[in-house]
C-alpha cells in the first residue's frame, strides 16, 4: 500500500514536471502578455507631410533615373513604350502585362499555356475601378493605385514601429523598406504594394487587439496574392498572446475567419468557374512553380559542391550574370530566413512567423525565380535593420542596399529580367 502511494507520488511529480515544461515552452514561443499593445503616439500632421516628402523624393529619384536611362537607349524595348506616356512607360514591364490584360479583358485560362488566372483580382479589379474617375486610361489609373497603396503601406509601417520603438527607429525602417534592392516593384504595375499595405495593416490592428479590422486587411491581402495567407500565423500569434483565442471571443473568432476570405473566395470562383480550384496551382506549373518543392535550395548545394548549379530558369536573352542573380536571390532567402528566426526568439514571434512562412513558401516553389522580389514585402526585416544602433553598420548596409536598387532599377527599366 505504502509502495503504491510512493508510486502515485512519483507520477504526480513528473506529470508536474512535464506541466511546467510545457508552460515554460509556451512562455519562449509566445510570450503572452494577456493584453493588446499599446497605441503608439498619434501621427502628427508634420510627420505625415515628412513621410509624403519622402514617397516622392523616392518616386521622383526613380522616375528621373528612368527617364535618363531611357533616353540613353533601352536595351530590350518592352511592348507598349512607344504608347504610353513617359511618367509611367518603365513601370510596365514583365508581370505588368498580365495584370493589365485582366485590367483590360477579365480573367481567361488556356490548359496547355500561361494564363492570367495565376495572377489574384485586387489590384487589377482596382485599376479597372478607379479607371472610369481618372483621365490618361486604365496604366494610369493603376498607377494611382499602387502608389496609393505604397504611401497607405509606408504610413502603417512608421505607425506599427511607434508601438514597441522611438520615432528614429520608424524612420531608419522605412529607408531601409524603401531602398532594398527589389523595392522597385512598389512603383511598377505591380501587386507588391498592395500586398505590403494589407501586411502592414493586418499586423497593426492584430497587434492592437482590433480583431475585425486586422480580419478586413488579412482577406484584402489573400485577395491580392495567395501568399498573403501566411498573415494568417502573426493573427493567430497575437490572439494567443493577448489571450483571446483562449477565451474564445467572438470578435477575434470573427477577425480569424475574416482574414483567409480573400484567397478562398479568389480560388472558390475559379473552382464555380472551371470546376477545380487546383487549376490555379496547375497553372502556375507553366511557369516552373511547384509547391512544396525544394529546387532552389538543391540548386545552391549543387553549386557548392561543383561551381555549377545547373541549368537556371531565369529568362535566357534578357538577363546578365545567371548565376550571380541566382547568388542574390538564394543569397536573399537565406538572409531572410535567419533574421526570421532572429526575430521570432528576440523580437515579436509574429514578425518571425510572417517572415519564415513569407519566405519558405516561395522559396519552396521549385524556383529561385523572383526570390528576392518575394522577400520585398517582409517588412518586420525591414524593422530588423532599423533596430540597428552602430551608425557605421547601418550606413554600410544604405550604400549596399542603395547600390543594389539602382542595379535591379536599371534592369527593369532596360527590359532585362530584375525580380
Amino acid at each position: 500500500m505504502a509502495e503504491d502511494r510512493s508510486d502515485i507520488r512519483r507520477e504526480r511529480s513528473r506529470t508536474a514536471d512535464v506541466r511546467e515544461i510545457l508552460i515554460r515552452v509556451w512562455h519562449l514561443l509566445i510570450r503572452p502578455t494577456g493584453r493588446p499593445a499599446p497605441a503608439p503616439p498619434a501621427l502628427r500632421v508634420q510627420t505625415v507631410g515628412l513621410i509624403v516628402g519622402l514617397f516622392v523624393i523616392w518616386r521622383g529619384a526613380i522616375l528621373i533615373a528612368s527617364i535618363a536611362w531611357g533616353r540613353l537607349g533601352v536595351a530590350n524595348a518592352w511592348s507598349g513604350d512607344d504608347i504610353h506616356h513617359p511618367l509611367v512607360r518603365y513601370s510596365m514591364r514583365w508581370d505588368s502585362g498580365w495584370y493589365l490584360g485582366v485590367v483590360r479583358d477579365g480573367y481567361s485560362y488556356f490548359p496547355d499555356q500561361q494564363s492570367n488566372i495565376a495572377f489574384f483580382p485586387a489590384f487589377p479589379y482596382l485599376a479597372r475601378l478607379f479607371d472610369p474617375v481618372l483621365p490618361f486610361g486604365d496604366v494610369f489609373a493603376g498607377m494611382v493605385v499602387v502608389h496609393l497603396a505604397l504611401l497607405g503601406a509606408m504610413l502603417y509601417l512608421f505607425h506599427l514601429v511607434r508601438i514597441d520603438y522611438p520615432e528614429s527607429v520608424a524612420w531608419r525602417t522605412l529607408v531601409f523598406f524603401l531602398v532594398f534592392p527589389a523595392a522597385i516593384f512598389f512603383s511598377a504595375f505591380y501587386a507588391e504594394s498592395l500586398i505590403v499595405f494589407g501586411m502592414a495593416g493586418t499586423v497593426y490592428h492584430a497587434r492592437r487587439g482590433q480583431w475585425l479590422r486586422a480580419g478586413l486587411f488579412g482577406a484584402f491581402t489573400g485577395l491580392t496574392k495567395l501568399i498573403g495567407i501566411v498573415v494568417m500565423l502573426p493573427v493567430i500569434l497575437e490572439m494567443l498572446r493577448q489571450g483571446d483565442l483562449q477565451r474564445a471571443s467572438s470578435r477575434a473568432i470573427a477577425g480569424l475567419a475574416l482574414v483567409p476570405a480573400g484567397a478562398v473566395a479568389y480560388l472558390g470562383y475559379l473552382h464555380v468557374w472551371l470546376g477545380d480550384f487546383r487549376t490555379y496551382f496547375w497553372t502556375q506549373e507553366h511557369w516552373q512553380r511547384e509547391s512544396f518543392n525544394p529546387e532552389a535550395l538543391v540548386m545552391l548545394t549543387r553549386m557548392i559542391r561543383t561551381g555549377d548549379p545547373g541549368e537556371l530558369p531565369y529568362p535566357g536573352d534578357v538577363i546578365p550574370l545567371h548565376n550571380l542573380y541566382f547568388l542574390m536571390d538564394v543569397g536573399t532567402l537565406m538572409l531572410f530566413l535567419v533574421a526570421g528566426i532572429y526575430l521570432w526568439w528576440r523580437v515579436l514571434p509574429g514578425y518571425g512567423a510572417l517572415v519564415l512562412a513569407g519566405a519558405l513558401v516561395p522559396g519552396l516553389s521549385g524556383t529561385p525565380l523572383a526570390l528576392a522580389r518575394h522577400m520585398a514585402i517582409l517588412f518586420p526585416v525591414f524593422i530588423l535593420l532599423g533596430k540597428i544602433e552602430s551608425e557605421p553598420v547601418r550606413n554600410a548596409l544604405t550604400i549596399v542596399s542603395v547600390f543594389g536598387f539602382g542595379f535591379t532599377t536599371y534592369l527593369f527599366v532596360n527590359g532585362y529580367w530584375a525580380g
